[in-house]
């Protein structure tokens, strides 16, 4: 048997504490970041936001956490385990064939071309039975690297090899320059790094981290200037163009003094790394500022959950052959294809009914926390999106972007998946009497 719930890790990054980090840094990143505000957000829209926090950190304790005495009750066999792993990896393998299968040979796109044409390509073609059941199936890549870490495994070609699949869902990512996505993938690996205590915190390692970091960011803000020559045609037409007429610059911009400075900067590298500090400080911090633009400006109907968890409404059209008008709801805020926090998508599918779903939101990850304490470390990777989404509220929301619905109903289904594989399912017998069937022995 085996048993190791990180508990240092889960009391010190509770869903509480991460999600007023996330909401303090917020507030750091607006008096640091020189920017320029230009659509002021007003008290309502602020008292929305303020209250919405509140209930769901109510729904968070409301639940009281597992006692001491209670935790760890749950314990894991290891090799009943390890062949969970091997039925993991294959459904992450074959969730890989869909994705490049469904995205290269049925819809077309290619990595020769521009990242505006593959997005107009893929748009243009829309989802099939198959493209769901890739995208449902392609976030099982991020589980084998995390139950080879819970094993402890001492097997290099399979540690390459879940390495593998856990990178390879970034291929779509850069794709379709997708910051967002590629984001979501570093954040888990850097989760788990830190859960497993793979990635000990020094000197050393923080300036490597900072390095990567910041090389991942240069890249990032290649692929933006890239996407961007599309229509802009030259570099530094790309660049000046998102200093001054990209979505972002619509509620904040940088200061004129800010501005001057990038575009006049001669080193494209250095260029590139002022031009990301810049646009990640508008990426930030813009989403609160396009809040108040939408609660102001909404006119719509509310969706109660077509908007935020749209790939519902997308397979009950392709299964059961409805004619629920997607475009229409994707369609409906007042600036469409921006950023406007975790709030904005629960806004616009329940109005200020979002209070009754923010709280048993929070409920339900309190839920989940306290069967990880318990032992259950299936449903530790639910906890780990968990984080990024709440740290993240005030930023954007990872449930309706980044893939993050598809990534935790896969979560889900591999706590399920699990659940069935290694419990016990009551049969009865023609006599009445109970029999047990196991999945794996």
């Amino acid at each position: 048997m085996i048993g190791k719930t990180n508990f240092s890790f889960l009391l010190k990054n509770s869903l509480t504490k991460v999600t007023i980090a996330g909401f303090v840094l917020w507030i750091l990143f607006f008096f640091l970041v020189p920017l320029t505000v230009k659509k002021y957000v007003g008290w309502m829209p602020v008292f929305y936001l303020l209250i919405n926090y509140f209930v769901f950190i109510l729904g968070l304790n409301i639940i009281p956490s597992v006692k001491k005495e209670n935790r760890d009750t749950y314990k894991v066999n290891k090799n009943k385990l390890r062949k969970v792993l091997y039925i993991i990896i294959l459904i992450a393998v074959i969730g890989l064939f869909f994705k490049v299968l469904d995205k290269f040979y049925i819809r077309g796109a290619s990595f020769s071309n521009s990242i505006s044409l593959n997005r107009i390509i893929l748009e243009k073609s829309g989802s099939s039975i198959i493209s769901i059941i890739a995208a449902v199936l392609n976030p099982f890549s991020f589980l084998p690297l995390f139950i080879y870490f819970y094993l402890e495994i001492k097997n290099r070609f399979l540690l390459i090899f879940c390495y593998f699949l856990f990178f390879s869902t970034a291929f779509e990512f850069i794709m379709l320059g997708s910051r967002a996505g590629l984001f979501v993938i570093i954040l888990l690996l850097l989760i788990y790094l830190r859960y497993f205590k793979k990635l000990k915190i020094s000197l050393t390692r923080v300036f490597v981290v900072s390095l990567i970091m910041i090389f991942v960011m240069i890249f990032s803000i290649q692929l933006f200037i890239e996407r961007t020559k599309d229509f802009a045609k030259t570099e530094k037409i790309a660049v000046e163009h998102i200093l001054t007429r990209s979505g972002y610059n619509f509620t904040v911009e940088p200061t004129k003094e800010a501005k001057h400075k990038i575009i006049n900067t001669k080193n494209k590298t250095v260029q590139a790394y002022r031009l990301g500090l810049m646009n990640f400080g508008q990426y930030y911090l813009h989403g609160v500022f396009e809040f108040g633009y939408l609660y102001n400006n909404y006119k719509k109907n509310y969706w109660y959950g077509g908007y935020t968890f749209n790939i519902f409404a997308k397979f009950i059209n392709i299964v059961f052959r409805t004619n629920i008008d997607l475009k229409k709801i994707q369609q409906s805020p007042p600036r469409t294809g921006v950023y406007t926090t975790f709030f904005g998508p629960i806004f616009i599918d329940f109005g200020w009914f979002s209070l009754i779903f923010i709280f048993f939101f929070g409920v339900f990850q309190k839920l989940i926390y306290n069967k990880i304490l318990q032992g259950r470390f299936q449903f530790t990777p639910l906890l780990f999106y968990f984080l990024i989404i709440n740290f993240f509220m005030p930023v954007f929301n990872f449930i309706n972007g980044a893939q993050g619905l598809y990534n935790l109903i896969s979560f889900g289904f591999f706590a399920l998946i699990y659940i069935l594989l290694t419990g016990k399912l009551k049969l009865l017998n023609k006599n009445g009497k109970q029999q047990y069937f196991k999945a794996l022995r």
